[in-house]
């Protein structure tokens, strides 16, 4: 096979493994957005899920006092990454977690609590407030 058409699907089968491998998907299939995305806080987010799948600059994040939105950049990887809204009732918990790959704010949800992400701290710190106003428990 050509290394023309062999390197775009190499791509698209790495993205979308990367999709069902982080969580993303079961997160989107436990909190799926149902309504209009917000204005988005950030664009180009930072996050981590399960302490090693880095979403460097590929996540859209939103937030208001009902919940946080989470998007993939669009194209390159919203095909595969449905969004996400996750209604702050449903945060159990946000923690700081350091590591070398997973610094940031881990979120725990009640209905995914197996997947495990974080947002980076440039990243959450522009819907803490908004979790703070709902009264999401946590070390924040």
């Amino acid at each position: 096979m050509s290394p023309l058409i062999l390197t775009p699907l190499l791509a698209v089968g790495i993205i979308y493994l990367i999709s069902r491998t982080s969580g993303w998907q079961t997160l989107a299939a436990h909190y799926p957005l149902r309504g209009p995305f917000p204005t988005p806080k950030v664009r180009m987010g930072y996050g981590v899920f399960r302490g090693w799948i880095g979403y460097n600059g590929a996540i859209i994040v939103g937030s208001e006092v009902s919940g946080l939105y989470l998007r993939a950049m669009p194209i390159l990887l919203s095909w595969c990454h449905d969004p996400i809204f996750i209604p702050w009732t449903e945060v159990r918990r946000i923690e700081r977690e350091r590591g070398v790959l997973a610094d940031g704010y881990r979120i725990q949800t009640v209905q995914a609590a197996e997947i495990r992400f974080a947002l980076r701290s440039s990243t959450f710190s522009a819907v803490r407030d908004d979790a703070h106003r709902a009264g999401v428990e946590g070390d924040y």
